[in-house]
């Protein structure tokens, strides 16, 4: 009976073994995209980078004396005059100290007047007299720094500018130096741009002698402005990875405020820079990075994909101007770039 039912076992066995399909794997098929091949490069002589106009001579006041603050006139936007006072402390405390050093110095100037009687007289010595004049000098100094220190509870506008930002209310407490508000200048208007490290290589000394004078228009206008070169950082933005470029003018009619989106047209032959070189690449082939203002393209390297960093320096019509990142022959991805990976396989039709 146990051979019968080890012999059943051993078939039923083999029966299922014999039952099994062995797993195929398949190979996964090749992502289908579009590609273009890299032309010759193109060049442009006028650019036109996007701009922000900021605030001028943008300056944080603060009080040179500590305290509780127990007004602020002011608000944010409020066009304020030079001397105008825009915030004070509690000087009831300054107040105070002023009062004892002027009770001092009224005691020394009396104990002085009669010390140079007493010296006519020769009833004093000279030594005496001349710790009366001490005393009183010391006096004297203590009673100007009071008055000093009672001046600096009221904080004054340094120049005629514009409210841009209040950091402090009604008493809260304020240590010397602390800044309270921010003022700037409306008279000067600012633009900043952003260029890339390609575009300041290309500046001669000509350019920075400010020579040149690009045109602004500002949103919500056709209407351009002169504009002078006023000053450029020497560092790549950390952010932006791009250089600030600021251009001034005085202030125009009706007043363009802070905030407010510019566009600067710039001759690059006018301006003393070379003529722009770049290729010509289709917006739907850039890839946006994590950080502002970083691109990448995707290319096809060996049927595969390959991720590089460029650098944009312009949005023309028919797509971007590239400056780095990508060179003439290069076969860049066109389509379905969400769904690309590094190194995965592609079946590429090229336009």
């Amino acid at each position: 009976m146990n051979l019968f039912k080890t012999s059943l076992l051993l078939i039923t066995t083999g029966v299922l073994a014999g039952c099994q399909v062995e797993t195929v794997h398949r190979e996964k098929p090749s992502l289908v995209v579009d590609m273009i091949q890299v032309s010759e490069p193109i060049s442009s002589q006028f650019r036109v980078f996007n701009g922000v106009v900021e605030p001028a001579d943008v300056t944080p006041l603060a009080f040179r004396v500590d305290g509780e603050l127990s007004a602020v006139f002011v608000k944010e936007g409020d066009k304020v005059k030079q001397g105008q006072t825009l915030a004070a402390v509690d000087d009831n405390r300054y107040q105070q100290q002023l009062n004892n050093a002027q009770a001092r110095f009224d005691l020394a100037q009396r104990q002085l007047d009669r010390g140079k009687d007493l010296l006519t007289r020769k009833m004093i010595s000279d030594a005496e007299y001349d710790e009366l004049t001490a005393t009183f000098k010391l006096a004297q100094a203590n009673r100007l720094t009071a008055l000093t220190q009672l001046k600096y509870t009221r904080l004054k506008a340094p120049f005629d500018g514009v409210v841009s930002a209040v950091g402090k209310k009604n008493h809260e407490s304020v240590a010397l130096g602390e800044s309270v508000l921010s003022l700037y200048r409306e008279s000067r208007l600012q633009v900043k741009i952003n260029v890339s490290d390609s575009v300041l290589a290309m500046m001669t000394p000509s350019a920075r002698a400010r020579n040149y004078h690009p045109e602004v228009a500002f949103a919500g206008s056709e209407q351009r402005y002169s504009m002078r070169y006023l000053e450029h950082t020497s560092e790549l933005h950390p952010q932006t990875q791009s250089y600030e470029f600021w251009l001034e003018r005085a202030q125009v009619t009706p007043t363009i405020l802070p905030g407010t989106s510019a566009s600067v047209f710039v001759d690059m032959a006018a301006a003393g820079m070379n003529v722009q070189q770049g290729y010509l690449v289709p917006m739907t082939a850039i890839d946006s990075g994590t950080a502002k203002s970083e691109f990448y393209v995707w290319k096809s390297v060996d049927n595969t994909a390959q991720r590089h960093r460029i650098i944009v320096d312009q949005i023309v019509g028919s797509g971007a101007i590239v400056s780095s990142g990508v060179k003439q022959g290069d076969v860049i991805i066109n389509s379905n770039i969400r769904k690309l990976r590094p190194g995965i396989n592609l079946k590429g039709v090229q336009l």
